[in-house]
């Protein structure tokens, strides 16, 4: 009935015609007749219920009578005491994730705050209360100004109506223009670096596998980012993605703003730049060709301060890889469930993720968890980022909603589900696009005592295993888009290489919706030997059928940690722990170069002499031959400071 009541209503007010109204009033006396359910704590129910009640009451004010038009008074606030008064007492604005209260219930709460507060007083103080807290924590918690969701991509699209609703209504209410916040001017750049047309998204979060195209609602909130604002990059994306007239909610905006409409044919803006930093919610997302998404690679890379829980997954210092649209390695499993063993074990769990194990354990279910991208650089030629996840391995969850989720599943956190404590050090991670079709990721382990690590690595097609004692060869083959991706694995230390097709905790086949296909996806390990130190350096090539391979070798220098790449880069990778990091790219033609470490460089027959341990960059930046040094940035702390942090 609610849900049927937003298209009476939104049918009533564009035609006025009585038989609308008529439907809402039929469904309202008939709720009204009826003894409350006990349901009216369930967030979503009570939503559905107060869209049929404040509608009606506004729409047909005139037709309801007294006693009527009391009880709709006395249902409505009797459920705002369920989904207002717990709120206020400091629970939202103190708390990162609160997805539903976000999704809906704010919305909802500010609409009951609107009709009433001339009359009511509980009705005037939820609505300064929802305005106070929109400007302190919205639109996207507070901590955040990427345009990008914190929650990752497979929940965006719930937060959509809110994210143009409010802002549209205090606009108008206030005559200040809310879309001047810093998360609406990066939107729609970050729509389209983090789920480009024609692919699926960056991968990161629930629900992040289940589209392989770009959402209805994500392209509706991109149009109304171009025809308010007239972002160029929103405008590209809706004039790419032609399914937002699929989007219900927007539908009376999109006709009442035809006045607004931008032009067909805008291109991407020239200056795009290869690679976004989303510096707040820790993804770097690069592509090599995102006007050519057939040429196009999407690396997306993640390590996050906002930790792992809620919709979040526990995949600090994760990465995903696309070419042509289709996910090349990608996080594994599926969204069937919020909390159940496969979620558990098998989707949400860092083993489901191109990551590493500590001797088998993973990232807890919580925000202590987290990771941080503490630099990223990025030219023509090379996009560079270094996560830091050395935190991210903190013993079990302290959440009490995922320890009451485990104890339901009957699932353990125990070290044989791959939870427990782990002595790590440091894991950062360092990972770079070589544009257009090289990735190389350069891995920096330590622990207190020597432990085994895991390397991980996820398809979805098998892998063939080559081996040359240490060096490792992964091959997989594409068949729908024509390529394969070679990737070359190299360190001091020598692992054992192992794959599956089956999960650790299986999908339940009850769970799963008709009409899709849930295949077995390949799970390889790289499990390397004991120790207390290990340096990992992988080199990815991506093949096109009948392109000009694309070789990895050793130089013939004879330096075990020289390495030449598809004959054009030269690269050294320092893979003995026990001395300084260093990782050395350079194209000797052009002169592109990128080095992390301590060691004076030559840059255009010049000394260049750097800061111990930074990152440079020697590339084309904003049209102009650039070096960019870089040390690391903290992120803004999204929690508590401990007491002997300034």
């Amino acid at each position: 009935m609610g849900q049927d009541a937003n298209q009476l209503y939104t049918a009533y007010r564009a035609t006025g015609e009585q038989r609308y109204a008529d439907k809402m009033l039929a469904y309202t006396r008939a709720l009204l007749a009826s003894t409350p359910d006990p349901k009216l704590i369930n967030d979503f129910y009570c939503g559905d219920v107060l869209f049929l009640l404040t509608h009606t009451y506004d729409a047909c004010y005139d037709r309801l009578n007294r006693e009527e038009l009391q009880k709709i008074e006395d249902l409505t606030f009797q459920i705002a005491k369920y989904h207002h008064n717990v709120q206020r007492k400091g629970r939202v604005e103190n708390h990162i994730f609160d997805n539903h209260y976000w999704q809906r219930a704010y919305r909802e709460m500010l609409q009951i705050g609107l009709m009433f507060a001339d009359k009511n007083d509980t009705a005037k103080e939820i609505l300064e209360y929802c305005y106070e807290l929109w400007t302190a924590r919205a639109p996207a918690s507070g901590f955040n100004r990427d345009g990008e969701w914190h929650n990752g991509q497979g929940y965006f699209h719930s937060n959509v109506k809110t994210l143009w609703y409010v802002p549209s209504l205090m606009s108008y209410v206030t005559g200040t223009d809310f879309l001047q916040h810093p998360f609406y001017k990066n939107l729609g750049k970050a729509l389209v670096y983090a789920w480009p047309p024609r692919s699926m998204s960056a991968g990161f979060g629930d629900g992040n596998e289940s589209f392989n195209y770009v959402s209805r609602q994500r392209a509706a909130l991109a149009d109304y980012i171009a025809r308010e604002t007239g972002d160029p990059y929103a405008i590209w994306y809706c004039n790419e993605n032609k399914t937002a007239t699929a989007d219900m909610d927007m539908r009376i905006y999109r006709i009442a703003s035809a006045d607004k409409m931008y032009p067909a044919g805008t291109p991407l803006p020239e200056d795009a730049p290869k690679a976004l930093w989303m510096q707040d919610t820790g993804e770097m997302l690069a592509h090599s060709n995102l006007k050519r998404y057939r040429e196009n690679t999407f690396l997306s890379f993640r390590s996050s301060p906002f930790g792992s829980g809620s919709h979040t997954l526990s995949d600090q210092n994760s990465f995903n890889l696309h070419f042509r649209g289709v996910p090349v390695y990608r996080s594994t499993g599926y969204y069937l469930h919020f909390s159940d063993p496969h979620n558990l074990l098998s989707y949400r769990h860092t083993r489901a993720h191109n990551t590493i194990l500590v001797d088998g354990i993973g990232q807890p279910f919580t925000t202590r968890a987290y990771g941080k991208l503490v630099r990223m650089l990025s030219g023509e030629n090379i996009s560079y980022a270094c996560g830091d996840a050395s935190n991210a391995y903190c013993g079990l969850t302290d959440y009490p909603m995922w320890q009451k989720n485990f104890k339901n599943a009957k699932v353990e956190e125990s070290v044989a589900n791959g939870f427990g404590e782990t002595p790590l050090k440091k894991y950062r991670r360092h990972i770079l696009l070589l544009h257009p079709n090289i990735v190389v990721i350069y891995d920096e382990l330590e622990a207190g005592k020597p432990v085994r690590w895991d390397w991980l690595l996820h398809s979805p097609v098998q892998f063939k295993f080559d081996e040359n004692g240490k060096d490792k060869i992964l091959t997989t083959y594409y068949p729908e888009k024509k390529f394969t991706s070679i990737a070359r694995i190299f360190s001091n230390s020598d692992c054992k290489l192992s794959q599956t097709d089956r999960f650790f905790s299986a999908p339940d086949p009850k769970k799963m919706r008709k009409g899709r296909e849930y295949p077995n996806q390949w799970h390889m390990t790289a499990a390397y030997e004991k120790s207390a130190a290990n340096r990992i350096l992988t080199v990815i090539t991506l093949q096109p059928d009948g392109a000009k391979p694309l070789n990895v070798i050793h130089d013939k220098n004879g330096n075990p940690n020289d390495f030449v790449l598809a004959g054009k880069w030269k690269l050294r990778a320092q893979l003995d722990p026990s001395q300084p990091a260093e990782l050395l790219i350079r194209d000797p033609k052009t002169g592109v170069l990128f080095s992390l470490g301590n060691k004076t460089l030559q840059i255009e027959g010049e000394d260049y002499k750097r800061e111990p341990g930074t990152s440079v960059l020697f590339d084309v930046m904003d049209g102009k031959w650039t070096i960019h040094e870089m040390s690391d940035i903290e992120p803004m702390p999204t929690g508590k400071l401990h007491h002997d942090q300034p």
